[in-house]
């Protein structure tokens, strides 16, 4: 019998090991980062389009006018600044009475949200119907190349959303 058997790993083995370790560790790192980008955008887009959904069901519940607005950096209104957007957060509000439903401050750190459509760009409206007084099509946008559209259709209120395919301008249907 051998009295002087082997129990752990020679420094060759050792920096073996952690050299695979370190490229396999290399080679994840990138797609992990684009694995975590994707999924918060996709995070917000679902939270813009949860809360217009819940806008419009508002609007039927109390049966009246409700707005989602940009909000204010602190929260206490919507702001009226011309170049605040969606990206800073949002308030969901009765209109006669100005009470404040629910106030969303998101991590869009990196992502832009731009509108189009909107006659007053900082805030979509539904009536006591369940429609919207405007169209709108909200982009959300991370690191110029991933895309979300969320669309508001004009009268009916309906939202849709959709990822936009790499290389195209807009969802198609």
């Amino acid at each position: 019998m051998n009295k002087h058997s082997q129990r752990g790993l020679t420094l060759i083995e050792l920096i073996v090991t952690v050299t695979i370790v370190a490229i396999l560790a290399a080679v994840a790192t990138p797609s992990l980062r684009e694995m975590l980008e994707n999924n918060r955008l996709t995070a917000l887009n679902n939270q813009l389009v949860s809360t217009l959904n819940y806008v419009r069901a508002e609007a039927v519940k109390r049966n009246q006018n409700v707005n989602m607005c940009v909000r204010k950096p602190d929260g206490s209104a919507c702001s009226t600044t011309t170049g605040d957007g969606f990206d800073k957060g949002w308030l969901v509000l009765v209109e006669a009475t100005g009470e404040i439903l629910l106030d969303v401050a998101p991590d869009t750190n990196g992502v832009t949200i731009s509108n189009s459509d909107l006659t007053t760009p900082q805030k979509v409206s539904y009536t006591s119907v369940g429609k919207s007084k405007n169209a709108a099509t909200f982009t959300l946008t991370l690191a110029g190349v991933n895309r979300y559209q969320v669309v508001i259709a004009l009268n009916t209120g309906r939202v849709r959303s959709c990822k936009v395919p790499t290389g195209q301008t807009d969802c198609t249907h």
